[in-house]
């Protein structure tokens, strides 16, 4: 593959990431736990499309994947262990069981102590601190007010106790982490083998309409009015074809899932802009 289209996949891909890594981020999920779940997504595509021999070739899954061979036989060995499920510790996770767990953060009978946020005195424990221990590089401030906001701490007389150990993001349900799942696959899915297609026409019904000017919010509703009638209309139509068709799928013949995904979206134009465009705007050069 030459440079130039891996340089290519390379903006696309941080483009669709955009709006994934917000939401990871949103949930706790950290850079680390997403590293890993790559690496098992490399490791299970090499061996299921580009490696179709019987035995796991771990060298060869390596020069595939650019993955060493140790992390290649991490990937299987966790894998294939019943029931092994590492736990990856947030930033404000780990702030937390120091503040719980480290005896100079505890008072008597291992109760956490108030802390001031910041101090001159060195022999005193303070916020500050307990950050720059446990959290590295992380801005104090910004740890305080996301563990005062999930409820974790409190601010008492000028001091920061901690109220519970355990910091919770906002919550999805199971249902719609799915969902989300299965849209981005299939998106992605159609997308991916249109542009790989091998032969002209051979690709899946994969088109866009936009407004060429954009919209204003007025007219953006608008539409949203619009196509939730209509695009609902036209999705019932797929379904009563489905339907009406059940009996072309013959007992014992292979079937695959399949159907019509439609979305609304909305674009953020400076979301979609990149990171060298948003670190010159914010003075760094």
């Amino acid at each position: 593959m030459g440079q130039e289209v891996k340089d290519h996949l390379r903006a696309a891909l941080s483009l669709m990431f955009k709006p994934l890594i917000r939401l990871l981020i949103a949930q706790g999920v950290t850079h680390a736990e997403f590293s890993e779940t790559a690496k098992e997504v490399y490791v299970e595509i090499a061996l299921r499309h580009f490696e179709l021999e019987g035995r796991v070739n771990r060298s060869r899954v390596a020069i595939l994947t650019g993955l060493t061979r140790k992390e290649v036989k991490n990937v299987i060995d966790r894998t294939i262990e019943s029931g092994y499920q590492e736990k990856t510790y947030s930033r404000p996770e780990r702030v937390l069981t120091g503040w719980y767990s480290d005896p100079k953060y505890q008072g008597p009978y291992g109760i956490p102590l108030e802390l001031p946020y910041e101090t001159s005195d060195k022999e005193t424990p303070c916020f500050v601190d307990l950050v720059k221990q446990y959290s590295g590089d992380m801005a104090p401030r910004q740890m305080l007010d996301q563990l005062v906001e999930a409820g974790s701490v409190i601010e008492v007389e000028g001091r920061y106790k901690a109220v519970r150990r355990i910091f919770k993001f906002s919550t999805l349900s199971p249902s719609l982490i799915k969902r989300l799942g299965e849209v981005g696959y299939r998106v992605f899915s159609t997308a991916a083998k249109n542009i790989d297609k091998q032969v002209e026409g051979s690709g899946y019904f994969d088109r866009m309409v936009s407004a060429d000017d954009g919209c204003t919010k007025e007219q953006i509703e608008m539409f949203n009015d619009f196509i939730k009638v209509r695009g609902q209309e036209y999705l019932e139509e797929i379904d009563v074809w489905f339907s009406s068709r059940k009996e072309l799928n013959k007992p014992g013949e292979k079937r695959e899932e399949t159907g019509m995904y439609m979305v609304h979206y909305v674009e953020d134009a400076e979301d979609a802009g990149t990171l060298r465009k948003l670190l010159i705007e914010r003075g760094v050069e």
